[in-house]
């Protein structure tokens, strides 16, 4: 099963414990139904070029959902969520001074050796920033950046009709693609930020995640 939403300061690593799942993230209040649904309908034109974003059924309901006019706004914006925060693996929330904090979300991902897998990321941006959201980590392998340790190739697809950049709305998802290249149990650091000095005081800015990971590709 598939799980399918600029300045620079050095990403520090510490060894902290994985994070447990949650049960569910909370509900982003005061958002406007015409950005959630502009940006759902540019989400469900990825899922329609790579349909292994989304399960079949998240993605026939999200359509539905977004084809209705709503009599209460309110009430649609949080069915959107409901819908798609059961597959994020992460939650990221971006105060009104640009800290970054990210926190485990419900999702949970087996992986397959050398396959790729997608999930999801909320993103509560208070701040309505706009820079590019950047990834980092001790075990994701980056092009200039390899060696012992690095087992997880993870990227955010950022073709159209995403961009790299953040939109500055208040609740938009992004994609994240996971490809491991070691298989057992492994554990992996995500990190992440928006430009210099935005990361969150106590490194609340990153979080690991305990993987299993089958050998059978």
């Amino acid at each position: 099963m598939i799980y399918r939403l600029v300045l620079t300061l050095p990403l520090l690593s510490i060894a902290i414990s994985s994070s447990a799942a949650r049960s569910e993230l909370p509900l982003v209040a005061d958002v406007e139904w015409a950005t959630v649904r502009e940006h759902s309908r540019r989400f469900l034109a990825m899922v329609d070029r790579n349909a292994a974003i989304l399960p079949r059924k998240t993605a026939h309901e999200l359509r539905a959902l977004l084809q209705r006019d709503p009599k209460d706004a309110a009430v649609a914006c949080e069915a959107v969520q409901k819908l798609l925060d059961p597959l994020c693996l992460l939650a990221i929330q971006i105060n009104a001074e640009s800290r970054v904090k990210v926190e485990r979300g419900p999702a949970v991902v087996p992986l397959r050796l050398k396959r790729a897998t997608w999930v999801l990321i909320k993103v509560q941006n208070d701040g309505g920033v706009t820079h590019k959201l950047r990834m980092n980590g001790p075990e994701i392998i980056h092009p200039d950046e390899s060696g012992e340790g690095r087992w997880l190739e993870a990227t955010l697809p950022s073709s159209a009709p995403m961009t790299p950049e953040l939109s500055g709305v208040r609740l938009e998802y992004r994609v994240l693609r996971l490809l491991p290249l070691e298989a057992g149990k492994r554990e992996a650091t995500f990190q992440f930020d928006v430009g210099q000095g935005t990361q969150d005081l106590g490194f609340r800015a990153e979080t690991s995640i305990l993987f299993s990971i089958d050998k059978r590709n």
